[in-house]
Protein backbone atom coordinates (compact mmCIF):
# COMPACT_ATOMS: atom_id res chain seq x y z
CA UNK A 1 0.00 0.00 0.00
CA UNK A 2 1.56 3.28 -1.03
CA UNK A 3 2.70 5.46 2.25
CA UNK A 4 2.33 2.06 3.90
CA UNK A 5 4.81 -0.85 4.87
CA UNK A 6 3.10 -3.86 5.62
CA UNK A 7 4.49 -7.63 6.52
CA UNK A 8 2.94 -10.68 8.45
CA UNK A 9 4.05 -13.98 9.94
CA UNK A 10 2.45 -16.78 10.98
CA UNK A 11 3.48 -20.34 12.35
CA UNK A 12 0.81 -22.70 13.56
CA UNK A 13 2.30 -24.87 16.56
CA UNK A 14 0.67 -27.84 14.45
CA UNK A 15 -0.35 -28.26 11.04
CA UNK A 16 -3.41 -26.72 11.67
CA UNK A 17 -3.81 -23.11 13.67
CA UNK A 18 -6.19 -20.97 15.28
CA UNK A 19 -4.63 -17.71 14.60
CA UNK A 20 -5.08 -15.92 11.37
CA UNK A 21 -4.10 -12.19 10.21
CA UNK A 22 -5.62 -10.61 6.97
CA UNK A 23 -4.97 -6.99 4.93
CA UNK A 24 -7.89 -5.34 3.20
CA UNK A 25 -7.52 -2.16 0.75
CA UNK A 26 -10.23 -0.03 0.52
CA UNK A 27 -10.66 2.39 -2.50
CA UNK A 28 -9.68 5.54 -0.61
CA UNK A 29 -6.28 4.17 -0.11
CA UNK A 30 -7.35 2.95 3.46
CA UNK A 31 -5.56 -0.34 4.52
CA UNK A 32 -7.66 -2.33 7.04
CA UNK A 33 -5.53 -5.01 9.72
CA UNK A 34 -7.03 -7.33 11.62
CA UNK A 35 -5.36 -10.61 13.81
CA UNK A 36 -7.66 -12.62 15.45
CA UNK A 37 -6.67 -15.88 17.74
CA UNK A 38 -9.62 -19.21 17.89
CA UNK A 39 -9.27 -20.83 21.36
CA UNK A 40 -8.52 -24.26 20.63
CA UNK A 41 -6.44 -25.81 18.49
CA UNK A 42 -6.60 -28.32 15.17
CA UNK A 43 -9.50 -29.26 12.72
CA UNK A 44 -12.55 -27.22 14.42
CA UNK A 45 -10.56 -23.75 15.47
CA UNK A 46 -9.36 -23.47 11.59
CA UNK A 47 -13.10 -24.27 10.22
CA UNK A 48 -13.91 -21.36 12.67
CA UNK A 49 -11.00 -19.13 11.36
CA UNK A 50 -12.28 -19.64 7.66
CA UNK A 51 -15.39 -18.77 8.57
CA UNK A 52 -14.63 -15.96 10.88
CA UNK A 53 -12.33 -14.61 8.08
CA UNK A 54 -15.16 -13.99 5.17
CA UNK A 55 -17.20 -12.59 7.63
CA UNK A 56 -14.65 -10.10 8.59
CA UNK A 57 -14.13 -9.33 4.91
CA UNK A 58 -18.10 -8.39 4.29
CA UNK A 59 -18.75 -6.46 7.88
CA UNK A 60 -15.46 -4.78 6.75
CA UNK A 61 -16.43 -3.21 3.32
CA UNK A 62 -18.14 -0.24 5.31
CA UNK A 63 -15.69 0.62 7.99
CA UNK A 64 -17.12 3.69 9.57
CA UNK A 65 -17.99 2.74 12.68
CA UNK A 66 -15.63 -0.41 14.14
CA UNK A 67 -17.17 -0.69 17.49
CA UNK A 68 -20.87 -1.02 15.50
CA UNK A 69 -18.80 -3.92 13.07
CA UNK A 70 -17.93 -5.65 16.56
CA UNK A 71 -21.38 -5.70 18.00
CA UNK A 72 -22.57 -7.11 14.47
CA UNK A 73 -19.76 -9.82 14.48
CA UNK A 74 -19.80 -10.59 17.98
CA UNK A 75 -23.64 -11.43 17.73
CA UNK A 76 -23.60 -13.69 14.74
CA UNK A 77 -20.51 -15.59 16.88
CA UNK A 78 -22.93 -15.85 19.78
CA UNK A 79 -25.71 -17.46 18.23
CA UNK A 80 -23.05 -19.86 15.89
CA UNK A 81 -20.32 -21.15 17.51
CA UNK A 82 -20.10 -23.45 20.14
CA UNK A 83 -20.43 -22.50 23.47
CA UNK A 84 -16.73 -24.00 24.39
CA UNK A 85 -15.41 -21.46 21.61
CA UNK A 86 -14.28 -18.02 22.08
CA UNK A 87 -12.43 -15.48 19.87
CA UNK A 88 -9.88 -12.98 20.62
CA UNK A 89 -9.73 -9.81 17.15
CA UNK A 90 -8.24 -7.08 16.82
CA UNK A 91 -8.83 -4.84 13.68
CA UNK A 92 -7.65 -1.50 13.00
CA UNK A 93 -8.22 0.75 9.90
CA UNK A 94 -5.01 3.02 8.77
CA UNK A 95 -4.87 5.79 6.55
CA UNK A 96 -1.27 5.91 5.25
CA UNK A 97 -1.44 9.84 3.87
CA UNK A 98 -2.68 10.99 7.12
CA UNK A 99 -1.60 8.42 9.73
CA UNK A 100 -5.24 8.26 11.27
CA UNK A 101 -6.37 5.06 12.48
CA UNK A 102 -9.28 3.76 13.80
CA UNK A 103 -9.40 0.49 16.03
CA UNK A 104 -11.50 -1.85 18.14
CA UNK A 105 -10.06 -4.57 20.12
CA UNK A 106 -12.09 -7.28 21.10
CA UNK A 107 -9.71 -8.90 24.18
CA UNK A 108 -7.34 -9.34 22.35
CA UNK A 109 -3.83 -8.80 23.10
CA UNK A 110 -3.01 -4.60 22.80
CA UNK A 111 -1.29 -4.26 19.57
CA UNK A 112 2.20 -2.54 20.28
CA UNK A 113 1.74 1.71 18.87
CA UNK A 114 6.29 2.47 18.27
CA UNK A 115 6.98 5.61 17.59
CA UNK A 116 9.41 6.37 15.22
CA UNK A 117 11.93 7.61 18.32
CA UNK A 118 11.47 3.97 19.88
CA UNK A 119 8.47 4.96 22.71
CA UNK A 120 6.24 2.03 22.79
CA UNK A 121 2.41 2.20 23.69
CA UNK A 122 0.22 -0.12 23.56
CA UNK A 123 -3.34 -0.18 21.86
CA UNK A 124 -6.04 -0.79 24.93
CA UNK A 125 -9.73 -1.29 24.82
CA UNK A 126 -12.84 -1.88 22.70
CA UNK A 127 -14.51 -4.65 24.52
CA UNK A 128 -15.08 -8.12 25.60
CA UNK A 129 -13.64 -11.05 23.40
CA UNK A 130 -16.03 -12.49 20.97
CA UNK A 131 -18.70 -15.15 21.04
CA UNK A 132 -19.71 -15.29 24.56
CA UNK A 133 -21.95 -12.23 25.68
CA UNK A 134 -24.49 -11.31 23.00
CA UNK A 135 -25.25 -7.74 24.14
CA UNK A 136 -21.65 -6.74 25.07
CA UNK A 137 -20.58 -3.21 23.78
CA UNK A 138 -17.90 -2.16 21.71
CA UNK A 139 -16.36 0.73 21.13
CA UNK A 140 -14.19 2.49 18.40
CA UNK A 141 -10.84 4.11 19.45
CA UNK A 142 -8.76 6.42 17.28
CA UNK A 143 -4.76 7.04 17.30
CA UNK A 144 -2.23 8.91 15.15
CA UNK A 145 0.45 7.16 13.12
CA UNK A 146 3.11 10.07 12.67
CA UNK A 147 5.77 9.28 9.83
CA UNK A 148 7.86 6.08 10.72
CA UNK A 149 5.57 5.14 13.34
CA UNK A 150 4.78 1.44 13.38
CA UNK A 151 2.03 -0.77 14.90
CA UNK A 152 2.14 -4.47 15.79
CA UNK A 153 -0.03 -6.63 16.06
CA UNK A 154 0.68 -10.02 17.55
CA UNK A 155 -0.72 -13.69 19.05
CA UNK A 156 -0.50 -14.36 22.98
CA UNK A 157 2.41 -17.24 21.05
CA UNK A 158 4.29 -14.29 21.16
CA UNK A 159 4.00 -12.62 24.76
CA UNK A 160 3.40 -16.57 26.36
CA UNK A 161 6.87 -18.17 24.50
CA UNK A 162 8.63 -19.63 27.35
CA UNK A 163 12.26 -20.20 27.90
CA UNK A 164 13.52 -23.20 29.81
CA UNK A 165 13.69 -21.57 33.09
CA UNK A 166 9.55 -21.15 32.65
CA UNK A 167 9.64 -17.67 32.33
CA UNK A 168 7.52 -15.74 29.50
CA UNK A 169 8.67 -13.53 26.67
CA UNK A 170 6.32 -10.88 27.83
CA UNK A 171 5.24 -7.72 26.91
CA UNK A 172 8.27 -5.50 28.51
CA UNK A 173 10.78 -7.65 25.81
CA UNK A 174 8.24 -7.05 23.48
CA UNK A 175 8.82 -3.53 23.34
CA UNK A 176 12.59 -3.38 24.04
CA UNK A 177 12.70 -5.58 20.70
CA UNK A 178 10.83 -3.47 19.00
CA UNK A 179 12.31 -0.39 19.71
CA UNK A 180 15.47 -1.50 18.99
CA UNK A 181 14.58 -2.71 15.64
CA UNK A 182 12.76 0.89 15.02
CA UNK A 183 13.80 2.77 12.03
CA UNK A 184 13.66 -0.86 9.80
CA UNK A 185 11.59 -2.01 7.31
CA UNK A 186 8.16 -4.11 8.37
CA UNK A 187 10.05 -7.25 6.99
CA UNK A 188 12.91 -6.71 9.10
CA UNK A 189 11.29 -6.06 12.28
CA UNK A 190 9.32 -9.19 11.59
CA UNK A 191 12.50 -11.07 11.85
CA UNK A 192 13.74 -9.52 14.18
CA UNK A 193 11.64 -10.57 16.94
CA UNK A 194 11.14 -13.83 15.66
CA UNK A 195 15.13 -13.86 16.34
CA UNK A 196 14.67 -12.88 19.65
CA UNK A 197 11.55 -15.56 20.51
CA UNK A 198 14.02 -18.34 18.82
CA UNK A 199 16.68 -16.75 21.45
CA UNK A 200 14.61 -16.71 24.20
CA UNK A 201 13.50 -20.33 23.90
CA UNK A 202 16.66 -21.75 23.24
CA UNK A 203 15.67 -24.81 21.02
CA UNK A 204 12.26 -25.34 23.23
CA UNK A 205 9.00 -25.98 20.74
CA UNK A 206 6.47 -22.96 20.00
CA UNK A 207 3.48 -23.92 22.76
CA UNK A 208 1.07 -21.88 20.37
CA UNK A 209 0.73 -20.53 17.16
CA UNK A 210 2.82 -17.54 17.06
CA UNK A 211 1.64 -14.43 14.32
CA UNK A 212 2.93 -11.37 14.07
CA UNK A 213 1.93 -8.26 11.33
CA UNK A 214 3.46 -5.03 11.37
CA UNK A 215 2.28 -1.72 9.59
CA UNK A 216 4.67 1.43 9.21
CA UNK A 217 4.05 4.78 8.07
CA UNK A 218 6.41 5.74 5.67
CA UNK A 219 8.74 8.20 6.51
CA UNK A 220 8.37 10.40 3.63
Amino acid sequence: APGLDLAGYNAPCRTVGGDYYDFFTYPDGRVATVVADVSGKGMPAALLMSSLQARVQVLAEDPRDLGDLMVRLNRLLCSSIPSNRFISLFLCVLDPVKGETIYCNAGHNPPALVRAGGQVEWLQGGGPILGILPNAAYEQKTCRLAPGDSIVLYSDGVTEMTNPAGEEFGEERLAQTLAASRGKPAAEVVQGVRAELAKFASGGAAADDITLVVAKKGSA
